[in-house]
């Protein structure tokens, strides 16, 4: 029974699965075994990992199950009692896994997830996630316009939320939840998972001296109609399950700013269709975002002070100007 167990959630991308898994078995620690979950890729990935890398667990999907339904897979393949979830456009610093193992002997208690700090591939110098944020009108941050050496990544310390793309759950906490929302697919599944985490009692540790150098967009690019899709839908479905009526009241006015505004540049892309389609299918899927959001409310305790607590506060229209800004590589 390994301590942790490795997921790696896997579509065409063989491009970066050697670099990743070179800095994994390069790690001064080896209580861990490996899970490779294949989304149905087409790019000889299996083919790969079963010739260089025979020690690697691989589970195949018949399609494509997104990165919620995928890692769901894996989950429940794992023997861990910890879950390590990694992207494959990633590369572990050589003492990770055994600062992550070094701080799970420490915790008193499983209600616990641990961030790694995430690093840029091409600049280990610049923050790829430092410990996500959600802004009150339920946009993302990741402090990825801080340096590394920032004295905010100094200390272990406790965040809002974990990024999916590096993020270590204890099983038990996981099989609590349910696992990831299958309805998401892909993008936000990682903030609803950390939001019902902590709806239940769970902490979220940044963990400064766990490196984890991460590319970006290796399957889909930022600006991609497909990422915009699910950035549009999840969003609202994100407000619908989590956001107290209160919290919904007052940011009202930003959340129609939000829409008009990516109505607008979304439509500039050549991708109003899309953005359109995003909306109805989330309008249609109300019904089912409101029954989840009665069992999420029925078992937490979590005022509406507390849940604004977890939420970054900045100037709206600071933000705003940073969101158009053509200079910015939009993640969600």
């Amino acid at each position: 029974m390994p301590l942790i167990s490795i997921i790696i959630l896997n579509y065409n991308g063989k491009k970066h699965l050697q670099t990743c898994f070179e800095s994994i078995f390069s790690q001064n620690f080896s209580d861990f075994e490996v899970i490779l979950v294949d989304n149905n890729s087409i790019d000889d990935s299996i083919q790969f990992i079963e010739k260089n890398y025979p020690q690697i667990v691989i589970v195949r999907n018949e399609k494509n199950l997104g990165f919620a339904g995928g890692n769901n897979v894996g989950i429940a393949r794992a023997k861990g009692e910890w879950i390590f979830l990694l992207n494959n456009d990633t590369a572990l610093a050589p003492d990770c896994l055994a600062e992550i193992a070094k701080n799970i002997a420490d915790g008193k208690q499983k209600q616990l997830v641990f961030a790694p700090l995430m690093l840029r591939f091409d600049d280990p110098e610049k923050i790829d996630s430092g410990g996500d944020c959600l802004y009150p009108w339920c946009y993302g941050y990741k402090y990825e316009d801080k340096s590394a050496d920032d004295s905010l990544f100094a200390e272990t310390r406790k965040i809002s939320l974990a990024c999916g793309g590096a993020v270590v759950f204890s099983k038990e906490l996981l099989n609590k939840l349910g696992g990831f929302d299958e309805d998401f697919f892909l993008i936000y599944e990682d903030v609803d998972l950390s939001l019902r985490a902590k709806r239940i009692g769970a902490e979220i540790w940044m963990l400064p001296k766990a490196k984890v150098l991460h590319k970006g967009y290796a399957t889909i690019t930022s600006a991609s109609a497909l990422r915009m899709y699910y950035s549009e839908r999840n969003r609202f479905w994100l407000k619908i399950k989590h956001y107290p009526l209160w919290t919904l009241l007052k940011y009202t006015p930003h959340f129609f700013v939000c829409l008009f505004s990516s109505l607008l540049l979304w439509t500039y892309r050549g991708a109003f269709l899309t953005w359109l389609k995003a909306y109805i299918n989330a309008l249609l899927g109300i019904s089912k975002m409101l029954k989840k959001r009665r069992k999420i409310f029925s078992e937490s305790k979590v005022s509406t002070a507390d849940f604004e607590s977890w939420l970054l506060k900045e100037s709206f229209f600071k933000w705003l100007k940073s969101l158009v800004s053509p200079s910015i590589n939009i993640k969600r």
